[in-house]
């Protein structure tokens, strides 16, 4: 339950919140981008905006579960913060306040429990008096804290502050969920059961499913079989809306992309034609006019040329800047590809949770894993077994869970060794792979069975 909290706070806190100092983990080019712009940045002296490059690559490394880089990154917009608050108070409070409530929330994923409630609790007292809605979310962060800490009546007093500072907070899925597994905690299972149906309807589907996992864990425990088979059911039919709906937007926004390369190649072949005609046309009217001024002529042909050549440039240098734009998108949308694929297995993984924390699956268990991973990369274990006939079906099994990006500490639940163990794991992986996947990471060499 502790994980399933903390996952589920970082994606509700950031949707609610709105120089290379540090090395690059892997090449990715939107990582790329960001840190010349923040050079740029750091160079003209723009606070603002370097806070807020140093939010976007913050969140860049969030997504690539390096928690190291992910904080470093929050210590900066810290002091940037401090440093916009010598000028104007107000702002840098409330950036001071938005930094540390994001550094609080890395620290409970992490399960650094006292200092993620330190830094809420600084986020809260920083904060402006005016800023109702973010001093009712940290309230809500503090209660998910003491939520992993089971300490529920210091949950049940911040759940009360944040409602009398910011009732509006209550149409909040964030809400929803806290106060939900409050009363579970608790053991109020008729208030709870009473709740959980009018919550799920007012929750968005990422909300909902969440919601719907807890109930049927409720009615687990009251050995409610028949009830939370169709809880089951109905996880079921909402993580599939969530990968369809989101499959759907992501090639939508693939093919917006491809057809805006198309019209830029077909306006850059219009523009070179009429770079052509004009050329010409100027070619003929300087042949006439060669007899009277040859010198004028031979300058001006200079000339022409020498633009043809400048403006030559500049097409490729636009067509190249258009091909990098799309690189960049395709490679944002197969991000959100991998995250999608392990918001749908993560609830496999946790509903196999032993009481030690270790995650006990069963065959049916991980054939579903396996059905999943195909159904969101098509065939990508054929292929991956077709390439590789010598790989048993625990490391395809172990391959399908690299390619959901899901993190070391929660492989290391699964197989049952320490997260130090799992880059060893990974190690012998590449070994039996290939010996070209020695200059790259597991999980970029992967890549090529991707349709």
């Amino acid at each position: 339950m502790k994980n399933i909290i903390a996952i589920l706070s970082v994606v509700l806190l950031i949707g609610c919140m709105g120089g290379h100092d540090v090395p690059l983990a892997e090449e990715d080019a939107a990582l790329m981008a960001l840190l010349d712009e923040l050079d740029a940045c750091q160079a003209s002296g723009d606070r603002e905006k370097c806070y807020q490059l140093y939010s976007q690559i913050s969140a860049e490394y969030e997504k690539k579960n390096l928690t190291g880089l992910q904080k470093h990154y929050q210590q900066k917009m810290l002091l940037e913060a401090e440093a916009i608050s010598a000028i104007n108070k107000n702002r840098g409070h409330a950036l001071m306040a938005e930094a540390l409530q994001q550094l609080a929330t890395a620290y409970m994923v992490e399960g650094r429990l006292d200092s993620a409630s330190v830094e809420a609790h600084r986020a809260y007292r920083i904060a402006p008096s005016d800023t109702v809605d973010f001093r009712a979310q940290t309230l809500l962060l503090l209660a998910q804290i003491h939520l992993m800490s089971a300490n529920v009546d210091s949950v049940e007093h911040f759940v009360h502050a944040a409602e009398d500072i910011y009732p509006d907070v209550q149409q909040t899925d964030l809400y929803r969920i806290t106060h939900a597994y409050a009363l579970s905690m608790q053991d109020r299972s008729e208030e709870l059961l009473s709740l959980l149906p009018s919550y799920i309807a007012a929750s968005d589907i990422y909300g909902q499913a969440e919601l719907t996992r807890l109930l049927m864990y409720r009615h687990e425990q009251a050995e409610q079989w028949l009830e939370a088979y169709g809880d089951a059911l109905g996880l079921m039919d909402i993580t599939d809306s969530i990968a369809r709906s989101e499959t759907s937007t992501n090639m939508a926004q693939i093919h917006a992309l491809q057809h805006e390369r198309q019209m830029e190649t077909q306006r850059a072949e219009r523009e070179a034609e009429k770079a052509r005609f004009y050329a010409i046309l100027i070619v003929v009217l300087l042949l006439l006019l060669a007899a009277c001024v040859v010198g004028l002529f031979y300058r001006r042909k200079a000339r022409i040329a020498h633009a043809g050549e400048l403006e030559a440039m500049r097409l490729s240098e636009a067509a190249q800047a258009s091909e990098n734009l799309v690189r960049e998108e395709n490679i944002r949308l197969q991000r959100l590809y991998y995250e999608h694929l392990y918001a749908i297995i993560l609830p496999i993984l946790n509903a196999n949770r032993g009481k030690n924390g270790h995650i006990n699956l069963e065959e049916a268990s991980w054939e579903l894993i396996e059905k999943n991973t195909d159904q969101v990369l098509p065939g990508f274990t054929s292929r991956l077994r077709q390439q590789h006939p010598t790989l048993s079906t625990e490391d395809v099994r172990f391959c399908c869970l690299l390619m959901m990006r899901v993190p070391n500490a929660l492989l290391a639940d699964v197989y049952g060794i320490s997260p130090s163990s799992v880059a060893v794991r990974k190690q012998r992986m590449k070994k039996k792979l290939d010996s070209d996947v020695q200059n790259q990471t597991i999980e970029n060499y992967l890549n090529q069975y991707i349709i």
